[in-house]
């Protein structure tokens, strides 16, 4: 089975340009600050800067969700996660779709959440069929909730 790999580009510009705006709004803070040095002031040019920069940071980076499929486990790797996630083939008690999100139950941890809510259609589309495709291959048991069938 092939890797599914879904390029993001909504989110990303996005968080871009919140992140611009939360540094600009820190530097003139920081530049109110200079005439009359209020608490305030200096608390919100500091505030705004790092949320700029939480904001840019995660944006800079590869905008992509995958999952990439080994020989007896699965890497994932979602928006906006820092790290990817692997699954062992036998630690997957079942996954299940739902409109918002997959979910990937596994016995002995906790259960990967993939939400798919700020997708567009067309890949929700394939994020479903390619769960569904590699639940059938893989037998892992299927469960859908919310789609009206």
């Amino acid at each position: 089975m092939e890797n599914l790999t879904i390029k993001h580009k909504t989110h990303v510009i996005l968080r871009r340009f919140l992140g611009v705006i939360a540094i600009i709004c820190g530097i003139i803070y920081f530049i109110i600050s200079i005439g009359s040095p209020k608490t305030l002031n200096i608390i919100l040019s500091v505030f705004w800067t790092l949320f700029g920069i939480a904001y840019l940071i995660p944006a800079i980076g590869p905008s992509e969700s995958s999952v990439k499929i080994g020989e007896d486990h699965i890497v994932i790797k979602w928006l906006n996660w820092l790290r990817s996630k692997t699954v062992q083939d036998s630690a997957i008690e079942k996954i299940t779709l739902t409109k918002f999100s997959v979910l990937i139950d596994r016995k002995n941890d906790k259960q990967v959440k993939l939400p798919v809510d700020f997708f567009e259609l067309d890949q929700k589309r394939e994020v479903y069929a390619y769960f569904m495709e590699l639940s059938k291959q893989r037998n892992y048991p299927l469960e859908k909730i919310g789609f009206g069938t």
